[in-house]
Parts: structure tokens; C-alpha cells; sequence
């Protein structure tokens, strides 16, 4: 027997995701006047079979171990299509699924999420993701594979959302097998911002002896009070593959594959290709070769589409080889490993994506020319606080420092 969700965009039902009776999904628009979901989707009357439309919303769900504990009770279906249809109301960007309209109570009052239960969530995870365990939990689903939960904030408290209010902020917890994880992405993604990347907010808490990342979803905008959705999509669904092929190892997508990404939709294409090369050095001066193509986005908005901000920036190289593969995510010049790159390497990757390779390194030459200074600046400020006080900095300067002078 077949099954059937709305698919909503913004509030507004566009069209509908089927299951078929041999677990194939597809998809068909409403009309022709309605936002398309994907550049890889476009509006269309024609229904897109399941080769087209899989990849797009199977990149919406988690991955690895939480997708496996999200549908260990689905035996049979399509597991994509089963976790939409539980958790498919608060998706990254503006997309949401329902099997009937949704009908949002007026003035219903939010669960509060205390301290103390906030903590017994990251003692949970990912054992429970997504909230699962809380009374009427939220119809949540985060894409990733790190073990994460999101809420509803406001004034300076943590809320379980609703089909109302969605999610503003995503919280990232420590890691047993990756130790630091949480100081690293939060120098990281605070150099990065004070290097002037566009990046969420971010902020190191504590509850209850309890360590977390509190960051802000850079896919959420308030107007007149009002809580509303941005409208996003990674490289991986913008290339229409599946997450499996995030990383170039094995015949997935490349550099090569997300600048033509952005040459063809991007409403801003000079600014967003320089903001693309600076994200392929950031990632290699800080030593991360997971940068894959589902930590690159495109936003859709009223003006335009625009390469996202940058998220889930951190220092992979710092680990041993035996916990993280140092094997970058995209190769550069055909190489697989930052430490086997030189200067010459990255003028190809210039000439291969049709740039001019001494203007553009001059340009970012004159882009980074701090970043040592502004790292060194980052670690003694975070350092005079207890709690982000920590030696990962130095492991992570050094490799900047290390990678600087072989590039410039």
C-alpha cells in the first residue's frame, strides 16, 4: 500500500512526497506557481521518479548510527519516507511534512526545556536523538551524523518546538571519542567569524557539569516577533546524490562539482566563488579535511541564491589517523592530503575552476594575512576563561601557522 506526506515550503503546501507499494519514493509539484525545493527539483508538472527525488530528501535525515536508532521499528518501508513522516516537521531550511494540513493551536503554550532536563537529554544522546524522549516530543529531524538536539529559544530559555515555533538553535554535545571536540569547533568557528566569515553565532555553556555548544540556526529569521524558516539546501541535494557521496574518495562530488554549483545559481556569482576558494583555505590552514559538500549550503531568499554561511568548521588533523581519516574530503590538484600540497597546487585548483590564479591569490594572500595573529588573540581570550580554557588552540595554531608558511 502506498503512503503519501504534503511537502509545505514556507508555510505553503507545494506539493506531495508518494511511497510506492516497492518502497520507491517520488514526487510531484501542486502547480506551477509554487517555489521549487532544489535547484536540482525544479518546478515542473511531471512527477520526479525516485533516482530524481531520493537524494533531496534523504539528505534531510540524519545519518549513521542516530539514523539507524530512528528506524530500527521501520522493518519495511522506505526508512527516508518513514523518518519524514515522524520527524519531517521541523527540517534544515523552510521544508516540512504532513499527512493532513497542520493546525496550529493559538497561543498554545511551549514546554520548557529546565537545566536539569537539558542535561539528562546530553546524557541520553544518542541513545534518545532528537528529543524522543520527552513527552510529546517535537516532529524534528537535523541532518548529520554528529550526536546533536535542537530547541526553541527565548528569552534565554529552551523550549520544545512545535509545528508554531521551530527550532532557533542546535546543541552540540562532547564527544567520548574525539576529545576537545566542542573547544575545537568553537575556536574555529569563532576565528572564522573574527576573520569576517559569515557564520552562526555560537556560545560554550555548562549545565550541570555538562559541556555544550549552543549555536544559532543560521536558517531562522525573526520578523515582527515572529519566528520564520529560510529556505536552504546542502551541496549534496543541490547536486541531486545521496550523503553517501559527500566526500570525492569513491566517485563523489568535488570542488570542481560545488563551483558549478555555484556558477550556475548563485544571484551573486564573483562574491560567493571568492567566498568559496576562502573556505577551501580556511578548512586547509586549520587542518579539515572533513569539508565535504554537506557542509556547504545554498540559501533561497527573496533577493536571491546565495551560498549559505559556513558551519562546521573544525580542526579534524588534530586527531590521529586512526580515530579521523586524513584523507580530504575533496581533493585539490588530484591530491589527497593537505600535508602532500604545496603552493603550486592550489594555482591549479585556481586555473581548474576558471579563476585567475595570481589575482586570486593575491586576494588571498591579503585575506588571511592575520589569521595567525587573530588565532593567537582568540586562544589568549578564551584561555582567561575556565570554561573554555584549553590546549587544543595550540595544536591548532600550530598547524595554522605550519600550513601559512607553506602557502604564502
Amino acid at each position: 500500500m502506498s503512503r503519501k506526506l504534503n511537502v509545505y515550503l514556507c508555510g505553503k503546501k507545494i506539493g506531495v512526497l508518494t511511497e510506492s507499494e516497492l518502497s520507491q519514493i517520488s514526487f510531484l509539484y501542486d502547480n506551477e506557481n509554487v517555489n521549487p525545493l532544489s535547484v536540482h527539483l525544479p518546478v515542473c508538472l511531471q512527477e520526479y521518479s525516485h533516482p530524481e527525488a531520493y537524494p533531496y530528501f534523504e539528505n534531510l535525515t540524519p545519518e549513521g548510527e542516530v539514523f539507524e536508532i530512528l528506524t530500527k521499528e521501520h522493518k519495511a518501508g522506505n526508512k527516508t519516507f518513514s523518518i519524514l513522516d515522524k520527524f519531517g516537521g521541523d527540517c534544515a531550511g523552510a521544508v516540512a511534512f504532513y499527512e493532513t494540513k497542520p493546525v496550529y493551536k493559538e497561543n498554545e503554550a511551549l514546554l520548557e526545556i529546565p537545566s536539569d532536563k537539558v542535561a539528562e537529554i546530553i546524557d541520553k544522546l544518542p541513545q534518545d536523538p532528537l528529543l524522543t524522549s520527552i513527552v510529546n516530543p517535537p516532529r524534528l529531524s537535523i541532518a548529520g551524523a554528529q550526536s546533536k538536539f535542537a530547541v526553541y529559544k527565548a528569552n534565554e530559555k529552551y523550549y520544545c518546538s512545535n509545528d508554531q515555533y521551530p527550532t532557533t538553535h542546535i546543541i552540540k554535545i562532547i564527544n567520548k571519542r574525539f576529545p576537545n571536540l566542542l573547544e575545537n569547533e568553537f575556536f574555529c568557528m569563532r576565528l572564522a567569524k573574527n576573520m569576517l566569515f559569515d557564520v552562526p553565532e555560537l556560545e560554550l555553556k555548562e549545565t550541570h557539569g555538562r559541556k555544550y555548544l549552543e549555536i544559532e540556526r543560521y536558517d531562522r529569521h525573526i520578523e515582527n516577533g515572529i519566528i520564520l524558516r529560510i529556505h536552504q539546501e546542502d551541496f549534496c541535494q543541490a547536486l541531486g546524490v545521496v550523503s553517501d557521496k559527500k566526500y570525492q574518495v569513491g566517485g563523489g562530488v568535488s570542488l570542481k562539482n560545488c563551483y558549478g554549483v555555484i556558477e550556475e545559481f548563485s544571484s551573486e556569482y564573483f562574491t560567493d566563488v571568492m567566498r568559496f576558494i576562502e573556505w577551501v583555505i580556511f578548512n586547509y590552514l586549520i587542518g579539515n579535511t572533513d569539508s565535504h559538500a554537506k557542509n556547504l549550503s545554498l540559501s533561497h531568499t527573496n533577493s536571491g541564491i546565495r551560498v549559505a554561511p559556513f558551519y562546521d568548521l573544525l580542526s579534524t588533523e588534530i586527531y590521529p589517523q586512526k580515530l579521523v581519516d586524513h584523507t580530504m574530503a575533496m581533493l585539490i590538484n588530484g591530491k589527497g592530503k593537505y600535508d602532500s600540497l604545496k603552493s603550486q597546487d592550489f594555482d591549479a585548483l585556481y586555473e581548474n575552476l576558471d579563476l585567475n590564479a595570481k589575482n586570486t591569490t593575491k586576494s588571498i594572500k591579503s585575506r588571511f594575512a592575520k589569521i595567525i595573529s587573530e588565532a593567537e588573540n582568540l586562544r589568549d581570550s578564551l584561555n582567561s576563561d575556565k570554561l573554555s580554557d584549553n590546549s587544543v588552540y595550540d595544536d591548532i595554531i600550530a598547524i595554522i601557522k605550519k600550513r601559512f608558511d607553506l602557502l604564502f
